[in-house]
């Protein structure tokens, strides 16, 4: 290394170039991203080329958009009556969030995922797409999907075609998008005290009756909702599950008002509301009773899948804008990537990004697999919604931490909204994290299954069997193996303990579950990358494993700076 010292003029050039660098093509440049959709998807030879023309879209045309439509005086509003003072409860948005929109739409993204078994191609344009935030419609996405997942599941009725239609339309200016309103102020995530109501009229349509307390999306043309509609059966037994459209087939609007937009810290050009009911028409999804299985099974479990993949893309984005900025920013006369404090806080969020990726790869290929009826079962399905638990669980976790110490590497830079994203990133994913089921909530979730569904047991057989795949010989698995023996004797452990202690000791065991099996996935995918002439993911897995299956010694040696530095080649 050459010692420099530079002055104002080199250090602006230097920003230049920094700028001009994160302006490159987020797809054909994420050489490990890209190795993926090979890996999981080598049929979609269109795909590729999809993603790249998308890509280039999202970095120059999408997010310059989203930026200036998420500065504070261009967020939503409301106007509840018009010139003459009829209600009308419009949400007004700045221009751009059209046209940001319009571009999220072009990829098609919803009409993808509404042929069973394209599900994680779908997914890869919400991950790249992400890179640019929530962005405004992200999140109206995912609700959309929901709703999708919920119509191919339930009988015909009127304008369940036409629904289905306008909600795969490829633009935001054209078609319908959809919300999900489950929230209430007494419940949150105990869906089970709603107390909103449906009731029938006379001519024996459907009404809602009450308020919902965070309703994101709420210009959505189309909402699904809970609604209790047996006030015997207590509980989410009682709940049925509604699709509320905002315009009646007359033309008039549905009778709904808004409150007031929530003020959020994040995915702020998103309108999310308080929204009161007034006898709304509504149409029934389900069997009385069968409302709330509904919304797990398909509404939340998939919002789960599209939020991972959300939260990776927005911590992805970050960490090339901060390991960018490393190899231009000079400091006490060296760019600051040459510093192994700096080196070895992005080796961190790249190796566990990756990992994180490969874990949701495996699992959203396996739920394609599972919806096209190449895998059936009941166990299948338990899997299933304990893999996206995990994935929701650890990537929100560790994605909020990664944008944060991305934005570490920017410095006092980092913080102002104006020299980079990652103040947004941040913020939307603290929301993201929160959504569809905290920490908490999920690991709650997960020990409740454990117990009633023994859905560990069916963990451990899904992660030996594609162990089974890797040669025993490799050195890594040996580390990954040892890891599966400590998991069987923590769950052995959490079995034995009294329930206000297996609530503390299930922190552990999850954190376990969804870590091996991301290492498993990686170290599957870094094999094949090897057979490439590539190591890359390789580098992370060992990094990967060091963090997080092995011993730190406390006396760092000249190997780990070799690995760092290998990892962020």
């Amino acid at each position: 290394m050459v010692k420099f010292q530079p002055n104002k003029n080199s250090a602006r050039s230097a920003l230049e170039e920094w700028q001009k660098s994160i302006k490159k093509n987020l797809f054909i440049t994420d050489g490990d991203f890209l190795h993926s959709i090979r890996y999981y998807l080598p049929k979609k030879t269109k795909l590729l080329q999809e993603l790249t023309d998308f890509a280039d879209k999202v970095v120059n045309e999408l997010e310059p958009l989203v930026i200036e439509n998420n500065l504070f005086e261009n967020l939503p509003r409301i106007d509840h009556y018009n010139g003459i003072g009829e209600q009308i409860e419009h949400v007004i948005h700045h221009p751009n969030y059209e046209k940001a929109g319009n571009i999220i739409y072009s990829s098609r993204l919803l009409e993808r995922m509404a042929k069973p078994g394209d599900l994680l191609e779908a997914l890869t344009f919400m991950f790249v797409s992400s890179q640019a935030g929530e962005a405004g419609h992200n999140c109206p996405v995912a609700c959309s999907a929901g709703i999708i997942r919920v119509l191919q599941k339930v009988n015909d009725f009127p304008l369940k075609k036409a629904y289905l239609k306008k909600l795969t339309a490829a633009s935001y200016t054209e078609n319908f998008t959809g919300a999900q309103f489950l929230t209430e102020i007494q419940g949150g995530s105990d869906v089970g005290l709603n107390d909103t109501q449906a009731f029938q009229d006379e001519n024996g349509a459907w009404r809602i009756e009450g308020e919902k307390w965070f309703c994101s999306n709420a210009d959505a043309e189309l909402i699904l909702l809970t609604a209790r509609i047996d006030k015997v059966n207590s509980g989410t037994k009682g709940l049925g599950l509604f699709l509320v459209p905002a315009q009646l087939e007359t033309g008039d609007r549905n009778h709904f008002t808004m409150r007031r937009l929530k003020d959020k810290i994040g995915t702020r050009s998103m309108a999310s509301a308080e929204i009161d009911f007034h006898g709304a028409y509504a149409v029934p999804m389900t069997p009385p009773g069968e409302g709330f299985k509904m919304v797990m099974e398909n509404v939340l479990h998939l919002s789960r899948l599209f939020n991972t993949f959300c939260v990776l893309g927005m911590a992805r984005r970050a960490y090339h804008i901060a390991y960018a900025y490393a190899q231009n920013r000079a400091a006490f006369g060296y760019t600051i990537i040459n510093y192994p404090l700096v080196k070895e806080n992005l080796a961190r969020i790249k190796s566990e990004n990756t990992a994180l990726l490969s874990s949701i790869f495996a699992t959203t290929s396996l739920q394609d697999a599972f919806d096209k009826g190449k895998i059936k079962g009941e166990e299948t399905k338990l899997l299933l919604r304990l893999l996206a638990n995990l994935n929701k669980y650890l990537s929100a976790l560790w994605s909020v931490e990664h944008i944060h110490h991305s934005l570490d590497v920017l410095a006092g830079n980092g913080a102002i909204e104006s020299f980079s994203t990652i103040p947004r990133l941040l913020r939307d994913c603290i929301v993201c994290e929160n959504w569809e089921g905290t920490h908490n909530v999920l690991r709650m979730q997960i020990l409740k299954d454990i117990a009633r569904y023994n859905i560990d047991d069916l963990f451990l057989q899904n992660l030996q069997s594609s162990i089974a795949k890797i040669p025993s010989a490799n050195l890594h698995l040996q580390k990954i193996n040892l890891g599966v023996d400590n998991l069987k004797k923590d769950l052995s452990l959490l079995k034995s303990m009294i329930p206000e202690l297996q609530s503390l000791q299930i922190k552990t065991v999850v954190d376990q579950m969804a870590i091996l099996f991301s290492a498993v996935h990686l170290l599957t995918e870094a094999l094949d990358q090897q057979n490439t002439g590539t190591s890359s993911k390789m580098y992370s897995l060992e990094y990967f494993l060091l963090l997080h299956l092995e011993t730190r010694k406390t006396a760092y040696e000249p190997s780990y700076l070799k690995l760092i530095t290998n990892v962020l080649a």
